[in-house]
């Protein structure tokens, strides 16, 4: 048998768990987990009329992550095949958990003059009964509308800067989220914009650039490359009609002293 102290216990609040194993010869062995972790209790044996009755008490602490999960009391006997087991079900109450969302606008910006929409998210056990938001320091705009977990400002400007806090609680606790909430210049985003586009305009002209010079480079080396071949083929030139190699010699040495006469420049 197992019994819990309490059938619903409060975060942080610290349970005891009995179990019992009545009757068994010879004594049996109790072990304790909470979901699969096993912990440690303290066991005490009885004897009567060689009979033994072992009673394990477990001292627990829980936390909201325990809500829902089980305590098993695992009793192990030579007489037993497997494990014997009983289970409870842990019930733990918990303060809220709040959290806000912006639903508009959708790219995150504030600007003067544009809408304003907040949503407060609450979960708690029990469900928080009551959400409300309030303006740290500060009253509320007059132009702002609450309807339940929402919050609506319309046309904002600068006056509306400042801290929103959403608080939500329950029988447990209360609990609270905040959001910065700072509006610009109705021409922010549009300055951004010019920005990426001026950047934009600037790296494909760089590109331009690049790519104009590297195609100078290649005509120049082309150019230079062709000349080059011209001027040695013209150096040589009446040598190839000669009848011997003598006459070669003299038709070369004739066209380097007219190379000579003839000089050319190269840029």
């Amino acid at each position: 048998m197992i019994d819990i102290q309490k059938d619903t216990a409060v975060e942080g609040e610290e349970i005891e768990v009995n179990c019992t194993a009545m009757a068994s010869k010879p004594a049996t062995t109790i072990r304790w987990f909470k979901g699969s972790k096993e912990l440690k209790g303290k066991s005490e044996v009885e004897e009567w009329s060689d009979m033994y009755t072992v009673t394990s008490q477990l001292m627990l602490k829980v936390h909201k992550e325990d809500d829902g999960v089980p305590v098993i009391c695992q009793v192990e006997h030579p007489a037993v095949t497997g494990n014997l087991q009983t289970q409870r079900y842990l019930e733990v109450q918990y303060k809220p958990q709040v959290r806000i969302q912006m639903t508009y606008p959708l790219q995150g910006l504030t600007r003067e003059g544009d809408a304003l929409e907040l949503t407060c998210d609450a979960v708690g056990k029990p469900q928080p009964v009551m959400v409300t938001w309030v303006r740290v320091d500060d009253e509320m705009p007059q132009h702002a509308v609450l309807s339940g977990p929402n919050l609506f400002i319309n046309n904002l400007n600068k006056t509306d800067n400042g801290t929103y806090r959403c608080e939500a609680s329950n029988v447990v606790g209360k609990a609270h989220s905040d959001y910065m909430l700072y509006v610009y210049d109705s021409r922010a985003g549009e300055e951004g914009s010019i920005r990426a586009v001026d950047h934009a305009v600037i790296g494909g002209v760089v590109a331009v650039v690049v790519f104009a010079m590297l195609c100078l480079l290649i005509i120049l080396g082309r150019y230079f490359a062709r000349h080059k071949g011209t001027y040695f083929t013209h150096e040589a030139k009446g040598a190839d009609d000669a009848a011997d190699a003598d006459t070669a010699i003299i038709n070369a040495e004739g066209g380097q002293s007219n190379s000579e006469e003839k000089k050319e420049y190269f840029i």
